[in-house]
């Protein structure tokens, strides 16, 4: 049994997409949603509502809420409460770095809190940004601004998405250092325009996270199977490699809780 905790699939043909490129070894999806629907180059994803329209219909695909940081936060609270509490969506993600805002900010403290409420993470964006529009800052989106949140939050589970790519040893050190902080491996590694740059990014992935886990081994009991897929439009179009890495580098036990025992603790329990 496998879950994904990281997808953008909105469609029966991106679903479709997915199960063959996973050769049906995932049971389980969650799909996000994405804040911006209005960006020229960024892929069009839809928001929370178009997405549940697509997630109510089909069982093995679950939803992830997200807030707009810079609309108003009340309202889209309440909503999200009301999406929690009829079990719409199973966590709420958010995006520092295309948005300005630290994860540790009052504003997200509340977001926080009702995640806490009920019971499921929180997740944000989290190292390298997708900006060939130019307009994102990475100083929001660097892994070690979890530790923050995580301290004033330490009931709330949060998850670091992309491993904090590329600050993996500092997302380690983040993850490791509070019970309640998890990673994701979603967008570590994807599709370039030649196979050959392709082959070589997923042996240097290989390499950076070996000395990961020679210097944290405890880091391999938090993370957990994502893979960002977008479809074969995108370059987050790889499914099998995620699987790889986690079977190269976790022994068995290990990978049942990344392949499905953690996911199904943080969000579906």
């Amino acid at each position: 049994m496998m879950i994904d905790i990281h997808t953008h699939v909105f469609s029966e043909h991106l679903w479709n997409t997915y199960q063959k490129k996973s050769k049906k070894l995932v049971s389980k999806i969650i799909s996000i949603p994405y804040f911006n629907k209005e960006s020229k180059d960024i892929p069009k994803i839809p928001d929370i509502e178009e997405l549940l329209e697509f997630t109510d219909t089909h069982p093995n695909v679950y939803a992830l809420g997200s807030i707009d940081m810079d609309d108003e936060i009340e309202k889209q609270l309440a909503r999200h409460e009301e999406l929690l509490k009829e079990g719409r969506i199973v966590g709420i993600k958010l995006y520092p770095g295309y948005q300005y805002f630290y994860p540790y900010e009052e504003k997200v403290i509340k977001i926080a809190q009702l995640c806490e409420k009920y019971d499921k993470p929180l997740v944000f964006h989290s190292g390298d940004l997708f900006d060939p529009e130019n307009k994102a800052i990475l100083k929001y989106s660097h892994p070690i601004h979890i530790d923050e949140l995580a301290r004033k939050c330490p009931k709330t589970k949060i998850i670091i998405s992309h491993f904090g790519f590329p600050y993996y040893m500092e997302t380690t050190n983040v993850a490791t250092a509070n019970d309640n902080v998890y990673v994701d491996i979603s967008a570590i590694v994807v599709e370039f325009s030649t196979s050959k740059e392709t082959r070589n990014l997923q042996k240097q992935c290989l390499k950076d996270l070996q000395r990961v886990f020679t210097y944290y081994p405890l880091m391999k009991e938090k993370i957990m199977l994502g893979t960002d897929f977008g479809g074969d439009e995108t370059p987050l179009s790889l499914v099998k490699p995620y699987i790889k890495i986690i079977k190269k580098f976790l022994n068995k036990s290990q990978q049942e809780n990344a392949f499905h025992k953690l996911a199904e603790k943080l969000y579906f329990n």
